[in-house]
């Protein structure tokens, strides 16, 4: 198959190319950075720099193109810091994307894949959370992603778009670099602690518990996908997730565990003393429509923990640069 993703030198899209790339895939990538601004270490047959607010730019990265895995739009920190940056990759991008994707004839046009997050639920969220949970989304980042799913709705229904909303849970891993910008991610943050400080600072009580599923089983479930177009779902929504929910003090306890097989010691753990008045609420993100389909997770936990440490120990923890 031939992939197109849009915005993937990122953190997942990274990750999605040298995958795809290993199972003999035919891989293009658009990028806003110039050419010359490209890491060498992104996997791909074609690195394209197109702007996604413009058609005639947009148009030839689609041809002889059969899934479209849309990328592209500012983190959540980014997204904190330029609201409007994230509300127009949500809304404007992507009506532009779709309406490029349906200029094209009825035969050609490429599966589109949209990536969305678990964050649309908004902060509150309890109970059993599936596919069918109504989205309330609050943060800007969650607010452009909810946005692009309403567009990508609007042109499942009256443009007939094959077309899916990925809404992702915690995925976490080894980036391809330690040049990706993503050290904010709980896993990579306590494992940049765990090599540089040699011990553990929690910001919170970590009694909330989050849905997480590693960059591996992430990558090979938006593979998967794309392989089941049958099996998706009439709603045109999916979760990708995993069974894994835990807190943040189970995590940091993982990364101090791992610490101490891979380093030879394990990072203290150190959290506000405060109690918590008003403990989080616990929640369960339900992949059962992604099970229902047939994928299998592997749950390779303990290899994306330690690649993750490995890159921090051969890095300079301040600049991430190699040592």
């Amino acid at each position: 198959m031939k992939w197109l993703l849009l915005g993937g030198t990122g953190y997942i899209g990274s990750r999605l190319a040298a995958y795809l790339k290993s199972q003999g895939h035919g891989v293009r990538i658009t990028t806003r950075r110039s050419r010359s601004e490209v890491p060498r270490w992104i996997s791909a047959d074609e690195v394209l720099s197109v702007n996604l607010d413009a058609k005639a730019e947009l148009a030839p990265a689609l041809d002889a193109i059969d899934a479209v895995v849309d990328l592209a739009a500012p983190d959540e920190v980014v997204s904190a810091q330029q609201p409007l940056a994230a509300l127009k990759a949500g809304a404007e991008q992507t009506w532009i994307v779709l309406e490029t994707l349906t200029d094209r004839p009825a035969g050609t046009r490429p599966l589109f894949l949209y990536m969305s997050t678990f964050h649309v639920y908004g902060p509150n969220i309890q109970g059993n959370v599936d596919e069918t949970t109504t989205p309330s989304p609050v943060h800007p980042y969650a607010l452009g992603r909810y946005l692009g799913e309403t567009i990508v709705q609007t042109f499942r229904k009256r443009k007939l778009v094959n077309a899916v909303c990925l809404r992702l849970s915690n995925a976490f891993g080894a980036p391809v670099s330690a040049d990706v910008p993503r050290w904010s991610l709980v896993f990579n943050d306590l494992c940049r602690q765990a090599v540089s400080q040699h011990k553990l600072t929690l910001k919170t009580a970590g009694l909330q518990r989050r849905n997480f599923i590693t960059l591996e089983d992430t990558v090979r479930a938006i593979e998967f996908i794309v392989q089941h177009r049958s099996a998706w779902p009439e709603d045109g929504v999916l979760h990708v997730g995993s069974s894994a929910h835990w807190s943040i003090q189970d995590v940091a306890q993982m990364v101090s565990s791992h610490c101490h097989r891979l380093l030879g010691y394990a990072p203290l753990i150190e959290s506000p003393q405060t109690a918590d008045l008003n403990p989080p609420a616990h929640f369960q993100f339900s992949v059962e429509r992604l099970k229902a389909m047939g994928f299998q997770w592997n749950n390779a936990v303990d290899e994306e923990i330690e690649a993750t440490l490995n890159i921090c120990r051969n890095v300079d923890s301040k600049t991430m640069r190699p040592v």
